[in-house]
This record gives C-alpha cells, sequence and structure tokens, in this order.
C-alpha cells in the first residue's frame, strides 16, 4: 500500500467524524441509563414488564458503576424487550472505538485509513441513532402505561412517539433498521 500522508483538511474531517462518533455514544449511553434508571425504580410496582432476575440483579447494582456493558447485560435479562445481538454488535462497536480506535485506524496517517476511521466512525453514528431511537421508543413504550392512549402523552415525550413505532418495528423483525 503507498503510504500518502493526509492533508491537514483530510485530517480535521477524521477528527470531526471521531467528536461526533463520541456524542452519539454518549447519547447511548445516557438514554439507557435513564431507561434502567425507570425500570429498576418503578418496574415491580408500576409498568410490570421486566423479570425478576432483572429486578433481583439491578436493585443489588444499584451501587456499582454502570458501564454500557452491565446495562446492556441487565436490560437483556428481558427478551422480548430488547434484541439481544443488536446490543452485541453495538457494545463490540463502541468498546473498539473507545478502547482500540486509534490503533485500528489510525497508526499511520494515510489517506486510506483516514477514509477507513471516517467510514467507521459514519457507521457507528449512525447505529448510535439507532439504538437511541430504540430506547427512546422503549421509555415511550414506558410511559403508555400512565395514559389512555398515545395521544396523552406529555409533551417532551411526545416527540418520541416516531421512537416508539420503530421500538414496535425493531421488536417485531428482531432488527434495527
Amino acid at each position: 500500500m503507498q503510504q500518502l500522508k493526509l492533508e491537514p483538511d483530510d485530517e480535521t474531517f477524521v477528527y470531526s467524524r471521531i467528536g461526533m462518533a463520541l456524542i452519539s455514544a454518549q447519547r447511548v449511553e445516557f438514554i439507557t441509563t435513564k431507561l434502567l434508571d425507570l425500570l429498576t425504580e418503578f418496574d415491580s410496582s408500576v409498568y410490570g414488564v421486566t423479570t425478576e432476575e432483572f429486578l433481583d440483579l439491578s436493585n443489588k447494582s444499584k451501587d456499582k458503576r454502570k458501564t454500557l456493558g452491565n446495562v446492556f447485560k441487565l436490560l437483556k435479562l428481558n427478551p422480548k424487550l430488547v434484541i439481544e445481538n443488536e446490543l452485541d454488535n453495538y457494545l463490540k462497536d463502541r468498546n473498539l472505538f473507545i478502547h482500540r480506535f486509534w490503533q485500528t485506524y489510525l497508526t499511520s496517517q494515510t489517506v486510506e485509513q483516514a477514509v477507513k476511521a471516517a467510514e467507521f466512525c459514519y457507521s457507528f453514528g449512525a447505529f448510535s441513532d439507532r439504538i437511541t431511537s430504540f430506547f427512546k421508543g422503549f421509555i415511550f413504550f414506558l410511559a403508555l402505561r400512565h395514559v389512555k392512549d398515545r395521544d396523552h402523552v406529555d409533551g417532551d415525550l411526545k416527540l418520541w412517539e416516531h421512537d416508539f413505532d420503530y421500538f414496535l418495528s425493531s421488536l417485531d423483525k428482531k432488527h434495527l433498521e
């Protein structure tokens, strides 16, 4: 492979994609932690949608650090409400991004490597958007337990109505599209 040096504009573009991927990963971690908190705090008395094992383990883990891997492990205890292989694939990509991105994509500054790095970041960002939408839909689903129908969901949550449709469609297909 010919070693082509990146131009400063190429490097700036790659770093902008890395920033986009980082923010999208943080968004996933934020929404999944919120979902886990809602399920842990209210499920046994309000929602009634999770397994006993989930409730037991989530209560025991309240004082533990909530890594994304631990959050996903707890959520997978409810197989009817999550798509396990999608969570596994996302976690694999997220861990590559957080722990091995430089090693995998940026050890030499070639144009080819920059393209691969930018493509990974774009793909990871799109995957993050799908996961985020899925979990927003899950939270919307939980909100439906408190209202007559979806038209009566509170204002901010009402913005997630299309995420709820995505949540249902994804569960039905067992895949995030």
